[in-house]
């Protein structure tokens, strides 16, 4: 794991963030969970490149082409993560109330290696690597960088603190 805290000057990651609220179309997607279907806590959004469908809880996800401020990102961010990301999932969080479980993003034809960027407001993001006995609590910070193995469990919970929106965007490879 390997945080990078101002990856984005913050300059550029407030136009982002303003680039991402009013460009994007943002959809509330729903799972299936115990025997019930569910709104999931959060909006999200999802590019990459032409003809990859990213798949996870029963969905899937075929990729829109990518707008051109992710696309300059994604060339910025191969080189932290080691390989060309050709696909980017982008989650946003409007309150403290919104928040996404433990889970591993350990889909089939999905490298392990996610690059992760956060924008908007600091909140806490919970790691547990494979063979430790606790997890640990990072604060992800507007314009950071976290370069972590997506088949440890991962989690950012709720939070009562009043807090602001945040966007996290997720780089990865798949097959």
């Amino acid at each position: 794991m390997n945080y990078l805290p101002g990856f984005l000057e913050p300059a550029a990651a407030s136009r982002l963030f303003g680039w991402l609220c009013g460009s994007v179309l943002w959809e509330h997607e729903t799972v299936h969970l115990y025997g019930q279907e569910r709104t999931v806590p959060r909006r999200i959004a999802w590019f990459g490149d032409d003809g990859l469908d990213y798949r996870y809880s029963g969905r899937s996800h075929e990729a829109r082409r990518w707008p051109r401020p992710l696309a300059t990102l994604r060339d910025d961010i191969a080189t932290q993560l080691g390989a060309r990301p050709n696909f980017v999932l982008l989650n946003r969080y409007a309150t403290g109330s919104d928040s996404m479980g433990w889970h591993r993003d350990d889909e089939d034809g999905c490298a392990s290696r996610i690059a992760s960027l956060s924008l908007g407001a600091t909140r806490a993001f919970l790691v547990r690597e494979a063979g430790a006995d606790r997890s640990r609590r990072l604060l992800l910070e507007d314009g950071s960088l976290l370069l972590f193995d997506g088949t440890d469990r991962h989690a950012l919970p709720k939070t009562r603190r009043p807090v602001g929106e945040r966007i996290n965007l997720t780089f990865r490879v798949l097959s």
